[in-house]
């Protein structure tokens, strides 16, 4: 992952963030999101970011 999303993941990874993804997600699992998982969902959504960006910097060659 990107220096750039490392950065802004950890500037982000508040608290409320945490509530606020296990919120969004919580209708998606019928147990309880754990502060943890939120983590996790949170990386994985980052990662899918960054993968996007990879790809669009491959395709215009930078």
């Amino acid at each position: 992952m990107s220096a750039f999303l490392m950065g802004i993941m950890r500037k982000f990874r508040t608290q409320n963030f945490i509530e606020n993804t296990k919120s969004e997600f919580q209708q998606y699992s019928s147990t309880s999101i754990t502060n943890d998982e939120a983590i996790e969902i949170q990386s994985n959504l980052f990662g899918f970011v960054n993968l996007l960006i990879e790809w669009d910097r491959k395709d215009k060659g930078v």
